[in-house]
């Protein structure tokens, strides 16, 4: 399996346009760049006539502090121009600091016009909650294992995962690339083992069925306080061996 991607640098978290929320980088604390796309807030229309100051929230916890930014966004910048969901388009930037045991966050933003109505970007009220697979998560192990018996048509797709303690539950998603017919597989893992700082999760006994010979990409998904997170490998996904 390939290395963990930007494992040790410094954190970015990225707000698309197409409200996709990016989490690159490592869990360290300190210096983490915040960019924003203005287009989650403002209409086209609306930035073409006159200037935005969007305002960013950030609650750290479990320490519950809090940080507030304000991002500004000039009148008539080439925004449809540049548009761009994937995050390449223009984005408003800033920088926050990540204190010591911090281990979520916690973003919102608004945005207040010139009718007097503010806007919020807060998914729907519950706000964006982040954090940092390479913090929460190692995975220990990811083969395909040939079938012991001869004649055996099928290989298993075995994983060892370890995980924060707060981790509720795991699943991997997982898809066959010599196949792009075959649809990708969502199967939960199980917890083998429990220590005081670390879970254990396995794949269900016997392995995951697959065909022979297959080459695995996949990614995790991991819940903690009843929220999904997913580590893909900052976008990379993982090959398990």
């Amino acid at each position: 399996m390939q290395l963990r991607q930007n494992q040790g640098a410094r954190p970015q978290i990225t707000f698309t346009s197409d409200f996709h929320e990016l989490v690159q980088g490592d869990l360290v604390p300190g210096p983490c760049v915040l960019r924003y796309d203005p287009l989650r807030l403002v209409s086209l229309g609306d930035a073409a006539q006159e200037g935005h100051h969007i305002r960013a929230y950030v609650r750290f916890h479990p320490g519950g502090t809090e940080w507030q930014g304000v991002l500004e966004l000039p009148a008539g910048l080439p925004l449809a121009d540049l548009a761009d969901p994937t995050g390449q388009g223009i984005m408003l930037t800033t920088t926050f600091e990540i204190p010591e045991g911090a281990d979520e966050l916690e973003v919102w933003f608004s945005c207040t016009h010139e009718d007097g109505q503010t806007h919020w970007d807060s998914d729907f009220g519950k706000n964006h909650w982040l954090r940092f697979g390479l913090a929460d998560l190692s995975i220990k192990s990811a083969k395909v294992k040939s079938a012991k018996k001869k004649g055996v048509a099928q290989d298993a797709l075995e994983f060892e995962i370890s995980t924060k303690t707060k981790v509720e539950a795991v699943e991997v998603r997982w898809r066959i690339t010599s196949n792009p017919a075959f649809p990708r597989q969502v199967t939960p893992l199980v917890a083998t083992a429990t220590s005081s700082t670390a879970k254990t999760w396995s794949s269900p006994a016997g392995g995951i069925p697959v065909p022979k010979g297959a080459t695995v990409a996949f990614d995790v998904v991991y819940h903690v306080e009843g929220r999904a997170y997913t580590d893909d490998n900052q976008g990379r996904w993982y090959i398990a061996d």
